[in-house]
């Protein structure tokens, strides 16, 4: 056989992957679901008023419910910026590195982002139920299109919380 068929046949696996790779879509790694809860995907943007005013934006992944439960933030080209997960006997934050422990979702919110988020409100949220938490603020009036709005006013520091769900 002629040389240039042996370079072409030893190329031709390579050639199709990067093809293949060339084709395929990223996609965003399933975390595991913990044994109760359901699942939300989107994006997620929170602002907090205070000095400096904090903002941060990413897609996210959240499976579970507020006592136990995985919520993992993405980059734009799919890869894990952090995971969060919870449970009754405390919080982890995985970023790089070792995890850091926390002894409540409620301690990691708090650290991660300087303010406590309501999380068994937003659960509620993510389901179209509109529940009462002091000091805050929701909209809901987007919900069928995967829009939900809410604002913390009081008493701690303003927080503007927008999330778009994955329909």
């Amino acid at each position: 056989m002629n040389k240039m068929f042996w370079v072409t046949a030893r190329w031709a696996p390579a050639i199709a992957l990067l093809f293949l790779a060339g084709c395929a879509s990223l996609s965003k790694p399933a975390a595991p679901m913990p044994a109760h809860g359901a699942h939300w995907q989107g994006r997620l943007a929170l602002k907090i008023h205070s000095e400096p005013v904090q903002a941060f934006s990413a897609y996210f992944d959240l499976q579970g419910d507020a006592q136990a439960g995985v919520l993992t933030f993405f980059t734009p080209i799919g890869s894990t910026a952090a995971r969060l997960e919870w449970n009754p006997q405390g919080a982890q934050l995985q970023t790089t590195g070792e995890p850091q422990q926390f002894a409540s979702v409620d301690a990691l919110t708090r650290h991660t982002t300087g303010a406590t988020l309501p999380i068994p409100s937003m659960f509620a949220w993510l389901k179209g139920i509109n529940a009462a938490t002091p000091g805050w603020e929701v909209d809901l009036k987007g919900f069928d299109d995967g829009k939900i709005l809410a604002q913390r006013l009081a008493p701690e520091t303003a927080v503007d919380l927008k999330i778009t769900l994955d329909r």
